[in-house]
């Protein structure tokens, strides 16, 4: 599936170059949505979910016909995974995990990625306001950091926060949007672990959330 975006990137890209001249065709824009949800894990019972954040950087495209475009965009991506009540990320040697509580109390545990996104899309404009959106996105993830904030029995809160953990460096995602007239609802799954081989807990994830276009 990787191998097949990139491909369909590259092709996109050639007919872009070729059609550069003709403006009513080629459509370019800095930072056409941002994306704002909810990201779960939809195979680890340990795994909460937490928040997922999308921006897009770049899009260009072209317009096979005038209600329809195929874009190729650079987003810029975030998300932030919580365990379940009473565990947290243990995490050393580029690794994670998900054990139970040793401490009096756990204010929070987190696991973020950090990544950049390359989405293929497809959108068709019903009307002036109503536009579907489907696509794909190849996925380059950072290494992870967690952070975990307890109390022990003197009462005094302290942190721990761990950086280097090996993710999947390069995974996908497929996706799709509604929106009316700029505002509206996305949904993304991928079917790829977060974390490289046993440097983490085994999940893949879906999203869900509210898109803003312009």
């Amino acid at each position: 599936m990787k191998k097949v975006l990139f491909v369909i990137a590259f092709a996109m890209l050639t007919v872009i170059g070729a059609s550069a001249q003709r403006s009513d065709f080629v459509t370019a824009k800095v930072g056409s949505n941002v994306r704002l949800g909810y990201v779960g894990a939809a195979n680890n019972s340990n795994v909460a979910g937490g928040f997922d954040f999308g921006v897009n950087v770049i899009e260009v495209g072209v317009k096979p016909y005038s209600a329809g475009s195929l874009t190729l965009g650079a987003d810029f991506l975030m998300d932030i995974y919580h365990p379940t009540s009473g565990k947290y990320f243990l995490s050393g040697g580029h690794s994670t995990a998900i054990v139970p509580s040793i401490f009096s109390k756990i204010r929070y545990s987190t696991a973020t990625v950090l990544g950049f996104g390359i989405p293929l899309n497809f959108t068709h404009r019903v009307n002036d306001k109503l536009a579907l959106t489907l696509g794909a996105a190849a996925r380059i993830n950072m290494n992870a950091s967690t952070r975990l904030v307890y109390t022990n029995s003197d009462n005094k809160w302290n942190t721990d926060r761990a950086t280097g953990i090996y993710t999947n460096r390069v995974t996908y995602d497929v996706h799709f949007s509604v929106d009316v007239d700029g505002f509206g609802i996305y949904a993304s799954y991928s079917p790829m672990n977060v974390f490289e081989g046993n440097h983490g807990p085994s999940f893949n994830t879906f999203a869900v959330g509210l898109i803003f276009k312009h």
